[in-house]
């Protein structure tokens, strides 16, 4: 069964009106791949005249001759705290009708249309060819903000389900060649018990990860299973230049990208074996849609992929080698001891312990001077809630910034 992206009880239709609304439609029609958006008003004050509509925009569809062919819509928002009264939508269907160019009216509300009203939209589109009229109320907006996750999470980020925020993050990079950032992908690891990881959305966490995170405290090639590892790892090699191509012209690093495809091939090979591997590696290149992947192709790909991870491991390695003793490279020390709970689900790797182990000695005065008895806890450690005692808070970091701003 497919997960719900959008939680419709959290996103406030009541309060979506005027430029909300206009802004809305706006992030949707544009997630929607619609071109020439242009925002009539544009959300401050009163604006230009709208002539009409509220947003204008352009779709390309193609015709069967394989020319492409283009189709103004117009749209207008109306919203309201009740039904939609009759006569605004006659008004903006009678207003669009005078314009030879309009091939779509779109009026949309937050709440809804009476019965009515549709009826006498049936009744004229009966008569008349253009424009196409579609009315959107709150039922077709919340299904519109299901399929475009990422209209909403630019208004209403409350709104999305785990779902929705795991569609986000692969988005992000597939899209848009951006990480996820390290407090979503925590949450999306508590959550993981929840959403459905496929092939793009497991690469998207991974290079994340290597990015932002930290891959050892969430193993995501461990949750998924052995057909989305794989299809992820072809997914990597098969669309490597994309990917880098896309982040070297919005300006974002590429190493987390080819990080992440080693990673993949680290877990293919911990739960596949060499063989299997080896074959996927030989076949994997074969009629990709039509492309040729020549050998020169395959080192170009396969070299930094290689390259990363053999350095990755020389580090682990020779950490614990009577043989060999070299300078890391690229892990950092304390990332050693941990490497290889990237392949597994672990204790540590469920999620980061909050607890903090303190040890105070009372019978010692405190360092700072602050008057401290042998029943008094340092206020630093204890207070768990200094600003219910502010005007005391202040005077402790003033003694405190006192004593140990030039290194006391």
């Amino acid at each position: 069964m497919a997960h719900p992206l959008i939680l419709p009880s959290e996103i406030p239709w009541a309060d979506i009106k005027g430029s909300s609304l206009e802004e809305l439609l706006y992030w949707l029609f544009e997630s929607m791949g619609a071109k020439e958006l242009e925002w009539r008003i544009g959300g401050k004050g009163a604006g230009t005249s709208d002539q009409g509509r509220d947003l204008e925009l352009v779709f390309f569809t193609p015709s069967p001759d394989g020319t492409l062919s283009k189709q103004v819509w117009w749209v207008e928002a109306k919203g309201r705290s009740g039904t939609v009264e009759p006569s605004a939508v006659r008004d903006a269907v009678l207003n669009a009708a005078g314009k030879a160019d309009v091939e779509v009216l779109v009026v949309a509300t937050n709440s809804n249309f009476s019965n009515p009203t549709r009826d006498w939209v049936k009744e004229w589109q009966r008569t008349n060819r253009r424009p196409v009229v579609k009315l959107w109320e709150r039922t077709e907006l919340e299904n519109l903000c299901s399929k475009n996750p990422l209209a909403v999470v630019r208004l209403y980020s409350k709104a999305l389900s785990p779902q929705g925020r795991l569609e986000v993050a692969k988005s992000r990079l597939w899209d848009y060649a951006t990480f996820t950032d390290e407090p979503a992908l925590e949450r999306l690891w508590r959550e993981r018990s929840s959403i459905e990881v496929d092939e793009q959305a497991l690469f998207a966490l991974a290079a994340s990860e290597l990015a932002n995170g930290d891959l050892n405290s969430r193993a995501w090639a461990a949750i998924v299973p052995d057909n989305v590892l794989a299809a992820a790892l072809c997914n990597g090699l098969i669309n490597f230049f994309y990917l880098v191509l896309r982040a070297s012209e919005r300006g974002y690093r590429q190493e987390p990208i080819i990080r992440a495809i080693s990673y993949l091939l680290l877990a293919s090979l911990d739960r596949f074996g060499e063989e299997a591997v080896g074959n996927l590696l030989a076949s994997v290149w074969d009629d990709v849609d039509g492309r040729s992947y020549t050998p020169e192709m395959r080192k170009i790909i396969l070299e930094p992929v290689a390259g990363y991870l053999q350095s990755e491991l020389k580090d682990v390695c020779a950490k614990k080698c009577s043989r060999v003793m070299t300078d890391l490279e690229i892990l950092k020390d304390d990332e050693l001891e941990s490497y290889w709970q990237r392949l597994r689900i672990t204790e540590t790797s469920k999620e980061k312990s909050k607890r903090i182990l303190t040890i105070e000695k009372t019978t010692d005065p405190c360092g700072v001077g602050l008057d401290l008895t042998q029943h008094d806890g340092c206020p630093l450690c204890n207070d768990k809630a200094p600003h219910e005692h502010i005007d005391a808070f202040i005077g402790i970091v003033g003694k405190v910034i006192t004593y140990r701003k030039n290194g006391a």
